[in-house]
């Protein structure tokens, strides 16, 4: 226990923490004028998570590994359950009630894809034709039910799994090339078929948002609005007009970066900024033990990487409202959940270069 207290990589663990008592913050701010309890319901969530951290952290590496694709069919069975008998909440199948806790299942399907992924690009020296297929159904099982549900904003997050796997490995050209044709028709097919008119209408607004202000174009609007007035040094603590008379919708969750622009600044956004910054850094860089453990930290790091930035960028009009929440920060139980328990297999890997 000694040993374990002594390698445990305790800065990275602080960067986390203080990005989740960051949103807990401004959670309490996006609420304020409404009296709303999610910053409660957060603080609590945030316990759940430390647990759920521990307890992962102190399981074999191996052990992890091992049962990566149990939990990945277990989770595919229960979206499926979802679609068959979900009971519809917000216009989506995406939550399972477990008596008074909402939990959304989607959430946790990046860690045991990414585990699974991982110990795939193991067996192979590149990715030829036979691995790319896997890959791609590996992905597209969980996108295709979540997709259902419908739910983009993590099905989009999961299929980044696609592209920071082929960012990691060798690729044949002619695969690459017949992938991103196969892409371009899927979308076409997928815009057509799949997208609800108002999902297509969210992609068609942030390209010019001023045509549709009172409408769909409204989130991205207001959102440019609240960052843009807040200027340097923000107006000030549940001062900020957009935030706390309501003008900017989802606030507490997809555009929570919205609100720190507001009330606290360009400064404070680039501190956030910053603080994550650290975070990748750190746990980017390091020494592991095999090839496993070096696929599933790129990749789940990767994954909230990717995650990161189209928050950002979608909260300053540079990317389609799909509904994808900033990191550690944002209100949702399942996502910090998830995020924490991830982290904790990769803090686990680290301590492990040092315990063996």
């Amino acid at each position: 226990m000694k040993d374990y207290f002594k390698y445990f990589d305790k800065g990275t663990f602080v960067l986390l923490l203080l990005l989740s008592l960051i949103g807990i913050v401004l959670i309490f701010s996006a609420g304020f004028p409404l009296k709303e309890s999610n910053y409660l319901k957060q603080i609590v969530w945030l316990f759940v998570s430390l647990a759920g951290f521990f307890v992962v952290f102190a399981l074999k590496i191996d052990f992890v590994f091992r049962h990566a694709l149990t939990a990945y069919l277990g989770l595919l069975a229960i979206l499926a359950l979802q679609i068959v008998a979900g009971r519809i909440s917000a216009g989506t199948k995406s939550w399972f009630r477990l008596g008074v806790v909402g939990m959304q299942f989607s959430e946790f399907v990046k860690i045991p894809l990414a585990l699974f992924l991982a110990k795939t690009l193991v067996r192979f020296q590149d990715i030829n034709w036979k691995t790319f297929i896997l890959l791609i159904l590996l992905v597209a099982g969980p996108v295709f039910l979540i997709v259902l549900q419908p739910d983009l904003g993590v099905s989009f997050i999961l299929c980044s799994l696609i592209p920071i796997t082929i960012l990691l490995k060798k690729i044949r050209p002619m695969i690459l090339i017949t992938s991103l044709i196969l892409a371009l028709l899927c979308g076409a097919v997928g815009w057509n078929s799949v997208l609800k008119n108002y999902q297509r209408n969210r992609i068609v607004s942030f390209l010019n948002p001023s045509k549709y202000k009172t409408s769909i174009g409204y989130q991205i609007i207001q959102s440019k609005i609240a960052i843009g007035s807040g200027g340097l040094s923000g107006k000030g603590y549940l001062k900020g007009s957009q935030s706390q008379y309501q003008f900017l919708p989802a606030r507490h969750t997809d555009f929570i970066i919205s609100v720190i622009g507001e009330e606290l600044g360009f400064i404070s956004i680039a501190v956030l900024l910053f603080i994550f910054f650290l975070v990748f850094y750190r746990q980017f860089r390091f020494n592991f033990q095999s090839d496993e453990e070096f696929y599933f930290i790129y990749l789940f790091n990767g994954l909230i990487l990717f995650q990161f930035l189209i928050n950002v960028a979608m909260a300053i009009g540079l990317f389609p409202v799909l509904g994808i929440s900033l990191p550690f920060v944002s209100y949702g139980g399942s996502s910090l959940l998830s995020f924490y328990l991830g982290e904790a297999i990769i803090f686990r890997i680290k301590i492990n270069n040092y315990l063996t």
